[in-house]
């Protein structure tokens, strides 16, 4: 009895078992068909996505979905393309980039987003993805997953947005205008012929024409609003609006002649235009910092449009407000960062210390330049940008060594000039010692120096610098 008992159950157990590895063959099956399939052919498969398909085709894409790298489709349904723009259709280069709108590199999930993906799309645009979006479409079916990739269908045309810069260049601004103008002619060494060397600076001769590209000074400064790798939030300014910014920034911007002067002017309004990260309208704080680490006031009132593109926001608006105080700031320059030396064989004499302030108890740096017996000795500094404004000129010299009061003496652009007096540095002073004024004949960069006195005795030329700055006067 038992025996038999043993055999029902055994012969139970295998008839369970060849049920469950049935069951899972046909999972695995399942699996295997979905894994067999390019998103090409589950495209071409799927009745409701048959004009998508033909597009593909007509575009080349299809080709790109039959190989082996992984990509994610969002595919509008048919009844979605009957809202197509048939220009779009029927010009080649507008429907290359409209399917590729759709299509982008690797597999991504409606779990992958954490809320939100900014994702790089094969026609170099870039695209929003969330759980429940693509873009402003919503999904009807997704995470259909095959061997190249996964598909999603969605229910709106989603067509590809201007950047920030194809947006502005569209409109009839004058800051567009004021944009262009700041364009000039480099040469892009990789690009230029080289026909020789320079025999005394050794540097390449190039064959003139050859290499040519456009820059922009805007761009080379706070970033290039035709990157679609980096969000911007931009902002147009009406044409009253730009010139009244332009005129408030003029005076201090004085360049060489008109127009250097009207271009210095359109750059330094504009630099502060231009905030790095994009910002929804309803998330505009009250300030925001430009690219330049300006304090750019956002009245939300004087907001008149706003455009989403694809690397960002522009906003048209009918004021901006900068501050003068926040974009002509004080020019401060630590003593032991210099640009160089009068002399280079002096290394031994120059000291770059740690010292302790024991008024304030901060610990801080600072160059002291000691025994080095050269008369007019000096340590210079470069300063890129100073706008045409008064400055007043302070340095903090502590001098915690030496017994002896030693003189220096700032100078500007020579070390020879006089026109700042020599200043004594007595011991132990850690407080800002005012040493002279200084108002820049035009904008632009100059040459700072901190010069010992004019004799070679030890301890009666030294220099001393924690830092000095310039400090603009404006009205």
């Amino acid at each position: 009895m038992t025996i038999k008992y043993n055999r029902i159950i055994m012969f139970v157990g295998i008839v369970a078992a060849l049920l469950g590895c049935n069951k899972y063959a046909d999972e695995t099956d399942v699996k295997d068909a979905a894994l067999k399939q390019t998103l090409a052919q589950l495209i071409k498969e799927t009745p409701t996505l048959s004009r998508f398909n033909e597009l593909l085709i007509k575009t080349g894409y299809d080709k790109v979905l039959e190989g082996s790298k992984m990509y994610t489709v969002w595919a509008p349904d048919n009844q979605t393309l009957q809202t197509l723009d048939a220009a779009v259709v029927n010009d080649a280069d507008r429907l290359k980039q409209f399917v590729g709108n759709h299509i982008v590199n690797l597999n991504y999930y409606t779990n992958t987003p954490n809320p939100t993906l900014r994702i790089k799309t094969l026609n170099g645009k870039y695209i929003k993805f969330t759980a429940t979006q693509f873009e402003d479409a919503g999904l009807t079916s997704a995470n259909k997953y095959v061997s190249n990739g996964v598909l999603h269908t969605i229910n709106k045309v989603v067509m590809p947005k201007q950047n920030v810069w194809e947006y502005v260049s569209s409109t009839t601004y004058k800051e567009k205008t004021y944009i262009n103008s700041l364009d000039y002619q480099a040469i892009d060494s990789s690009k230029a012929t080289q026909i020789g060397l320079d025999p005394v600076t050794g540097k390449p001769i190039y064959q003139p024409g050859t290499g040519l590209v456009t820059k922009n000074y805007l761009y080379d400064r706070v970033g290039d609003l035709r990157n679609e790798d980096q969000e911007y939030t931009f902002i147009l300014l009406t044409d009253a609006a730009v010139d009244a910014e332009r005129t408030k920034i003029r005076p201090y911007v004085q360049g060489a002649n008109t127009d250097e002067t009207d271009r210095l002017s359109s750059l330094h309004v504009i630099k502060d235009l231009v905030i790095k990260g994009s910002y929804a309208q309803a998330d505009l704080p009250a300030t925001l910092v430009s690219a330049d680490g300006v304090t750019v006031p956002i009245d939300k009132t004087a907001i008149i449009e706003s455009r989403a593109t694809s690397n960002g926001m522009v906003y048209v608006m009918s004021a901006a407000n900068v501050k003068l105080i926040d974009k002509i700031r004080p020019i401060k320059r630590e003593g032991e960062q210099p640009s160089g030396f009068s002399r280079t064989d002096k290394s031994g004499n120059i000291a770059y210390r740690l010292r302790l302030n024991p008024n304030t108890n901060q610990q801080f740096n600072d160059i002291y330049i000691f025994n080095h017996k050269i008369p007019l000795f000096n340590v210079r500094y470069n300063l890129p940008e100073l706008y045409t404004v008064p400055y007043k000129v302070y340095w903090v010299a502590p001098n915690d060594v030496q017994t002896l009061t030693f003189k220096q003496r700032f100078a500007v652009n020579d070390p020879q000039s006089t026109s700042f007096a020599e200043t004594d540095v007595p011991l132990k002073n850690y407080n800002q010692v005012f040493v002279g004024d200084y108002t820049p004949a035009k904008f632009g960069g100059i040459t700072a120096y901190v010069v010992a006195a004019n004799n070679g005795v030890d301890g009666t030329n030294s220099i001393n610098i924690d830092y000095f700055v310039l400090v603009p006067q404006l009205p």
